[in-house]
C-alpha cells in the first residue's frame, strides 16, 4: 500500500513522464496524462502506432515520474509493470482524464475535437515508490 502523502500527491494534477526501456537504445521517455487509482495502480492512454504503444505489452517494466513545477519542489517516481491493456473508452477513459487535466468545459471540448478516437488504456501496478519533498 502506498503512503497517504504519496497517494495525495499522485491524485493532484501533474503531467507525468513515462519511461520505457528499449534494447540497445536509451529509454523512451514521454509526457502522459495519468490517473492514480486506490488499488495502487496508475493508468494512462496511448494511441496505437505510437512509439510508447509499440514498446509496451503486459509485463513490461516502466517508470513514471510526477513532479511539481514550482518551489517547494517535490516529486514521486514509481516503478511498476503493465498489468492490463484494454481498448480505450471515450466515456469511461478519455472524458474523465480530459476533464481531470483541462476542467469540465475544456475536457468536453477536447473530446468533441476528435472525429474518430482510437486509444488503448494501459494499467501499471506500482512496485516501488521513491519521493523527494513529500
Amino acid at each position: 500500500m502506498t503512503d497517504k502523502s504519496v497517494t495525495d500527491f499522485l491524485q493532484e494534477v501533474h503531467i507525468a513522464i513515462l519511461s520505457i526501456n528499449r534494447n540497445n537504445h536509451s529509454p523512451h521517455s514521454t509526457p502522459v496524462w495519468y490517473t492514480y487509482e486506490p488499488d495502487d495502480t496508475i493508468w494512462f492512454m496511448a494511441s496505437p502506432g505510437t512509439k510508447k504503444s509499440k514498446l509496451m505489452s503486459v509485463g513490461t517494466q516502466v517508470s513514471l515520474v510526477a513532479q511539481t513545477e514550482h518551489d517547494p519542489y517535490k516529486y514521486v517516481s514509481v516503478e511498476g509493470h503493465i498489468i492490463d491493456i484494454s481498448e480505450g473508452n471515450v466515456e469511461q477513459d478519455l472524458r474523465p482524464i480530459s476533464r481531470r487535466y483541462l476542467g469540465e468545459k475544456g475536457g468536453d471540448e477536447y473530446v468533441a475535437s476528435f472525429d474518430t478516437w482510437e486509444s488503448s488504456r494501459y494499467t501499471v501496478q506500482i512496485d516501488k515508490v521513491m519521493t523527494m519533498g513529500i
